[in-house]
């Protein structure tokens, strides 16, 4: 593993799809937190413009932390068509797998620099607020439309009480720590995500803020002012009974993580608890939602 882990192997997950889903299943893979998704065509070199005869199959390589079939078994828990796919892990050398490093850059919502913490030097650190995040490999560098359109309103909305469900690397709940000095509980199932998010809460001198728990939305207790669930839409809607549970009277909800077509769906299923549209965002396709409780 590279970067918290250190050492010379990485584990990938490689998961073999109908290429006409195959967007549809790299989706999922985004939204799990992968950093990077290559498309694989098992034999053949696709070249660009080349039309690719249905019923081919495509393999998408990704990372997802150090246990992807554990990470696997929650994008298959949230969508069970994802049973069908054939799915294996691959063990390739770190130095390949950690190329997609070499061009990453820093992201910028509003005044808040996302840094990859192995551009730190590179930072100008007299603008804004920077925020430094090691992915582990896996959970993202911040800059995915979901994050950064669910960043982009939670700068906006008050809270100094912070529920970050599916909280990957802590992006999110760090940032919050860092620029109004939030309370945060950060919650994720997979286990690399809870192992990136202390590290860099470590690293950005935000850990005494910040409690960071494994498991799902069902193992947090209490209210928030502010809930950020970034996380895919089959969960936000099967678990919006407790995810709405969570706000706190007068409370916002910003729920990301789908695109357009899934919109009525989620405004429909939170407007029943009591949870109603202030403001939405879109950036590349994806969605955020700001709700708040009346």
């Amino acid at each position: 593993m590279s970067g918290i882990a250190g050492g010379s192997r990485h584990l990938l997950l490689v998961v073999s799809v109908p290429v006409e889903i195959a967007e549809y299943a790299a989706d999922l893979l985004w939204s799990a937190g992968a950093q990077a998704v290559e498309e694989i065509h098992p034999g053949k070199e696709i070249h660009p413009g080349e039309e690719i005869h249905p019923g081919a199959t495509v393999d998408l390589r990704t990372d997802l932390g150090s246990e992807p079939l554990v990470v696997w078994a929650t994008i298959v828990e949230a969508n069970p068509d994802a049973r069908e796919w054939s799915v294996r892990e691959q063990t390739v050398d770190a130095r390949v797998a950690d190329t997609w490093r070499q061009h990453a850059t820093v992201t910028v919502v509003d005044d808040v620099s996302i840094v990859p913490a192995w551009l730190e030097n590179e930072c100008d650190s007299t603008s804004g607020t920077a925020v430094l995040i090691e992915p582990g490999g896996s959970f993202g560098i911040g800059d995915h439309p979901t994050t950064r359109a669910s960043l982009a309103l939670a700068l906006r909305c008050p809270g100094s009480q912070v529920l970050d469900l599916g909280c990957g690397s802590g992006v999110l709940g760090i940032t919050l720590a860092l620029t109004r000095r939030a309370s945060v509980v950060a919650v994720d199932v997979a286990p690399a995500a809870i192992e990136a998010t202390r590290h860099n809460a470590h690293i950005n001198e935000v850990i005494d803020l910040i409690v960071i728990e494994h498991g799902d939305v069902r193992c947090v207790r209490g209210t928030y002012d502010l809930v950020l669930a970034n996380i895919l839409a089959p969960v936000l809607l099967s678990d919006a009974d407790d995810i709405a549970a969570r706000v706190a009277a007068r409370g916002t909800l910003i729920v990301s993580g789908f695109t357009d077509a899934r919109r009525p769906d989620i405004i429909a299923r939170y407007s029943t608890l009591g949870l109603f549209l202030r403001e939405a965002t879109e950036l590349e396709g994806w969605l955020a939602l700001q709700l708040e409780r009346r």
